[in-house]
């Protein structure tokens, strides 16, 4: 919590040379209490008159012309420095107009003192909007020079309401690539990334399923993990979670509501304000923070040297999955270029992982490694095998542990797992034990990868959405069904190679439905469908999901129906397949 304190009379700020509010004794009493166990960082002329120390509390004073040396005091030049080094704790800021200026849009509660005179003081005290406020106290005090307390607590979004902001934004903005609105926000709250390390992830395919195998495997080493990856599959809040736990909806939107004020500021002082996603990935930094989490393990979202995700310097690892032909649009139109956007994340001196792939990738991911001094592993399809696999997980054997449960179906896990057990071995100061990495393996849980969620008939879903994963698709799907003749369900984004995806996974089905998922980038079922034809004879366009799941058991009659494409559709037939339990 952030709190502002302040006296003013007629809008002014009053409190020099030792003057009002300082010699009323109940505001100096109130003042005291207010801050007694927390952190409060001032202005250095507040912090001059007031007096100093100030007894049982940790003291930050921003400076830009003198030091402070006093016990229990930091002096710092700036508001983003003072949050930074509060770490996260409750904080009660006090000064003068221009620091009340910079809190006012972080501020939750607002404790102020309106003396009813007129009075010699600093400037005027920024105005703020009494809308996004609810009064919760008022004191009137009358004698020699009345005055009123007054409590201020900032409006909290709802959870319904934080998701209309975000939608709204996302209608507004769209993508943007570039990091400069995301270090403004994150400066303005302290940087609050930076108390945690990192394990950096990116990659075309795979990087959800290996951030959740690291993630069990760090939790059952018994570390405190947040992670932050997207998009969500079945609920919103699955893209924030400590140990596994979602974000609650009154964290989400109290977290939201402040980062609105902070918007707020930022389009006040002409600043470029972020994205939904950016604001979204602030949201995450901020909330595993606050949560103190003992490590994090981060998804870019897309690409990697300009996601938002890679503001973070504090990566302890930087881990790279398959990486293939994806968001041409925005990472270039060859393999080099995207390999190396995704490279971006390497950070210099840090150790990064690349799981074996094409030698295309790995010679500019090796590139990118030896430019900045950055250790590097590549984990090698000929260093591990898989001994067993069923529609409940896979067993892997390597050199180092033979015989490893995962607990995630399809054979490409077996590349995901090897990458994971990889980065959690270029940990330092963490200690990962072989029993750890076994438990984290077996416990492990990811929805949407070959995840079948029906038995009669048999119902597969995969966010297989280009073409890298529809390859891996398509090989395990041949594994299981290998005379095809199975029923498919389809939505992808526009932005995607549905074509190749196509060409290679329709071959395999009797008849197609295809669907539009629920998002502004998604490719038309229509048109899907019109595309689909050239690989498939018989391919019907649905109006809504409900409709398609009809028609798909319809056609099954005793065949396996496999849902595939963009995760963003994959939770609405999720829900539609348990309604008819």
């Amino acid at each position: 919590m952030l709190a502002l304190i302040a006296a003013f009379a007629e809008n002014r700020i009053i409190g020099n040379n030792g003057r009002i509010p300082w010699d009323i004794p109940e505001e100096k009493h109130r003042f005291r209490d207010l801050t007694m166990g927390h952190v409060i960082i001032m202005g250095r002329r507040t912090y001059e008159e007031i007096g100093f120390p100030l007894p049982g509390r940790e003291t930050i004073v921003i400076s830009r012309t003198r030091q402070f040396n006093a016990p229990h005091c930091k002096t710092v030049s700036s508001l983003a420095q003072a949050l930074e080094l509060a770490a996260g704790q409750d904080a009660f800021i006090c000064g003068g107009a221009r620091l009340y200026e910079e809190a006012l849009p972080l501020a939750d509660v607002l404790y102020l003192t309106e003396i009813h005179g007129s009075f010699d003081g600093d400037t005027r005290f920024p105005v703020f909007d009494r809308e996004q406020y609810v009064q919760t106290e008022q004191t009137h005090v009358a004698g020699e020079i009345p005055y009123t307390f007054l409590t201020f607590r900032r409006k909290a979004m709802d959870y319904p309401q934080a998701r209309a902001y975000i939608a709204g934004l996302t209608a507004k903005k769209g993508i943007v690539l570039g990091l400069q609105p995301m270090k403004d926000v994150l400066q303005r709250l302290g940087n609050p990334q930076d108390r945690y390390p990192v394990i950096h992830i990116a990659g075309t395919n795979g990087k959800g399923s290996t951030l959740e195998m690291i993630s069990s495997i760090l939790q059952a080493a018994g570390y405190r993990v947040g992670t932050y990856s997207s998009p969500a599959v079945f609920d919103e809040r699955e893209c924030w979670r400590v140990n596994g736990n979602m974000i609650s909806e009154t964290d989400y939107a109290a977290w939201m509501t402040r980062l609105r004020g902070i918007c707020d500021g930022m389009q006040a002082d002409g600043q470029q304000t972020p994205t939904a996603f950016e604001l979204e990935t602030v949201l995450a930094f901020g909330w595993m923070a606050q949560q103190h989490c003992d490590i994090a393990v981060v998804e870019c979202g897309m690409g990697g040297r300009e996601d938002a995700t890679n503001v973070l310097s504090t990566t302890a690892v930087s881990v790279l999955t398959s990486i293939g032909m994806d968001h041409m649009k925005f990472l270039g139109d060859s393999l080099e270029e995207i390999a190396r956007a995704k490279g971006g994340i390497i950070k210099p001196g840090v150790p990064a992982v690349l799981q074996g792939q094409s030698d295309t990738v790995e010679r500019e991911i090796a590139q990118i490694c030896r430019e900045q001094g950055s250790r590097l592993t590549v984990v090698r399809p000929e260093d591990y095998a898989v001994t067993h696999a069923d529609a409940h997980g896979i067993t892997l054997h390597t050199k180092e542990y033979p015989q490893l449960a995962v607990s995630l179906p399809g054979l490409f896990q077996a590349d995901n797992a090897a990458t994971a057990i990889a980065a959690v071995q270029q940990l330092e100061g963490f200690a990962i034990s072989e029993h750890a990495i076994r438990t984290g393996l077996q416990q492990v849980q990811w929805h949407g990868r070959m995840e079948q969620i029906c038995d009669h008939p048999v119902i597969v879903l995969d966010g297989a959405h280009n073409p890298n994963a529809a390859k891996r698709l398509k090989e395990e799907a041949q594994r299981r069904w290998p005379e095809g003749n199975i029923i498919e369900l389809v939505g992808v984004l526009a932005d995607k190679d549905f074509t190749e995806v196509g060409r290679l996974l329709a071959p395999m089905a009797r008849q197609i439905i295809t669907v539009t998922p629920d998002n502004p980038r998604a490719l038309p079922a229509e048109q899907l469908a019109h595309c689909l034809r050239a690989f498939c004879a018989d391919v019907i366009p649905a109006d809504e999901v409900k409709q398609a799941l009809e028609l798909a058991e319809q056609a099954a009659d005793g065949r396996p129906i496999l849902a595939f494409g963009s995760l963003s559709w994959l939770h609405e037939l999720r829900k539609a397949v348990r309604e008819q339990v």
